[in-house]
C-alpha cells in the first residue's frame, strides 16, 4: 500500500460508510442491500475510493478505514514506527528417506 500524500483527502461521508461495510467483511451485494443502492453504484463507488486513495483492493480499503477510524495517538505511533525486516525462509528439509530423522546438533 502506497501512503497517502501529507494533505491527504479526507473520506466523504458515504464513503465512509462504504469503506464501514468492506472492513466488517460485507460482499458487494450486501453493501448494495445495506445501502439501498445497486452493486454497480457499489461497485462504481469502490474505484473511485481505490483510485482516490491509491489503494489496490479491498484489503487495503479495509485498512485505511481502521487507521483513519483510530485515535489520532494510535496513527502518530504508526506512522512513526520503523518497517520490520522481511521475516527469514525457514530452511529447505533435506528429505533422507523414509524413516530417517535428524537431530539438531
Amino acid at each position: 500500500m502506497r501512503p497517502l500524500p501529507k494533505d491527504s483527502i479526507t473520506p466523504t461521508p458515504r464513503e465512509r460508510e462504504l469503506m464501514m461495510l468492506i472492513a466488517r467483511g460485507l460482499q458487494n451485494k450486501n453493501i448494495a442491500y445495506e445501502l439501498k443502492i445497486s452493486e454497480n453504484t457499489v461497485r462504481a463507488h469502490i474505484g473511485n475510493i481505490m483510485r482516490k486513495y491509491r489503494l489496490q483492493n479491498r484489503t487495503q480499503i479495509a485498512i485505511a478505514f481502521a487507521l483513519h477510524a483510530a485515535p489520532l495517538s494510535l496513527r502518530r505511533d504508526l506512522a512513526r514506527a520503523e518497517p520490520h525486516p522481511p521475516a527469514p525462509k525457514p530452511a529447505q528439509a533435506q528429505s533422507q528417506g523414509p524413516g530417517v530423522q535428524t537431530v539438531p546438533d
